[in-house]
């Protein structure tokens, strides 16, 4: 009986055994399938390093390729650019040189960038539309940021708009601004809608010129003015001195029962003006309009000035050089009508080239106080003042 029960012992082993084998030849069978199959693990993993390969190289080629367009934009290394001396304007980063007012391949109009300038915002009557697309001017060269080291362009021409006034220029149409809103809001206005044309290839941005960015260029200091002042020294006789409107003086306004008393804090003499009974002025602290009451006082400084580019004074002299000269590019550029070939020497004498610089000024007046936004006037930098007389401004 031990004997057979040894030999069943050994029978069911055996068959056991034979069915672990089978059953692990079929787990093989699946596991090669897995891995080594078309569609297996190890097949899947090659696939997916080399489109992860495919895709790094492609961004990489993307990268490059973007680089040399924004070489091609500044024709240059951005971050090597040496700042132009107002006495030599030129900029250069050691290989290749550019003046102001040289021209740079730049197109914006390819992003349809739109922006509408809302009335709401500008005091005017009807909204004001702006589109990339529609540009179809140069781009010339206006200088380097100093802190960024970035090539500044602006543009040849003014941009082209929908709604604006129509002044009979080669557009059609001018920006307006009016009244308060138009200077509270300006500034911004013009910034917004310049950095629809600052979306192209290798841009990083765009804003309005302002007038230090005018400054700049001619060597003009409201300071030191008559003088070419690229450091900024300010040691020579400020605009309009002795003057209420003096650049920087501080003028006490009190409105009176019978007008308004004003003080200036510089020579010229205090007084009364009787043609006013009312006086509202823009408080900065606050960012709101306000009026004095009776017996009640106010201290504002004048930021306004004016000056003809080749004189860097009030006076208008073509034959002058102290600041630039009629021919040369910065002048065209900036005081002429380039776009349509204009002859130097007569721009701007029928005062119908204007544009807006994005900086607000403040006038001080006997008895009254204005405010509005610098910009250029045909031959000369001015500033236009459009509170008290809520005139329009219609000159961009």
């Amino acid at each position: 009986m031990r004997i057979q029960k040894n030999k069943s012992i050994s029978g069911i082993t055996l068959v056991a055994l034979v069915v672990t084998i089978v059953i692990l030849l079929i787990l093989a069978g699946i596991t090669i399938a897995t891995l080594f199959g078309e569609n297996g693990i190890i097949n899947k993993a090659q696939k997916a390093k080399e489109d992860t390969e495919k895709s790094t190289k492609n961004e990489l080629d993307a990268l490059n390729s973007l680089e040399d367009e924004m070489e091609d934009v500044i024709k240059g290394d951005k971050n090597e650019w040496i700042q132009p001396d107002p006495l030599k304007p030129e900029i250069t980063n050691g290989e290749i040189t550019l003046k102001i007012g040289d021209y740079v391949d730049y197109d914006c109009t390819t992003s349809n960038e739109t922006y509408t300038s809302a009335k709401e915002k500008t005091g005017y009557t009807v909204d004001q539309l702006f589109k990339s697309n529609e540009y179809e001017y140069g781009w010339r060269v206006l200088g380097v940021d100093k802190s960024t080291k970035q090539l500044q362009l602006i543009s040849e021409d003014f941009v082209p708009l929908t709604g604006g006034e129509d002044r009979g220029n080669r557009i059609g149409q001018y920006y307006c601004l009016k009244g308060q809103s138009g200077y509270e809001n300006g500034v911004e206005e013009l910034n917004r809608i310049c950095s629809i044309y600052g979306t192209g290839q290798g841009a990083t941005g765009a804003r309005s010129v302002n007038v230090e960015d005018i400054d700049r260029i001619t060597g003009y200091n409201p300071n030191n003015i008559g003088v070419k002042d690229p450091n900024k020294t300010g040691s020579g006789t400020k605009y309009q001195a002795n003057k209420i409107d003096e650049y920087g003086n501080d003028v006490k306004y009190t409105l009176l029962s019978t007008g308004v008393k004003y003080e200036p804090t510089n020579s010229e003499a205090s007084g009364t003006s009787t043609s006013y009974k009312q006086f509202t002025y823009y408080d900065e602290a606050s960012k709101t309009w306000k009026s004095l009451a009776t017996n009640e006082s106010v201290t504002l400084r004048s930021s306004y000035y004016r000056y003809y580019p080749t004189t860097l004074t009030n006076t208008d002299d073509r034959t002058a050089n102290v600041g630039i000269g009629v021919n040369t590019p910065e002048y065209k550029m900036l005081f002429t009508n380039s776009s349509t070939g204009a002859d130097v020497a007569n721009a701007g004498k029928n005062n119908n080239f204007y544009y807006w610089l994005g900086i607000q000024l403040n006038y001080s007046e006997s008895g009254v106080y204005r405010v509005g936004l610098h910009c250029v006037a045909g031959k000369e930098v001015n500033g236009y003042t459009f509170i008290e007389s809520d005139r329009y401004c219609i000159y961009s």
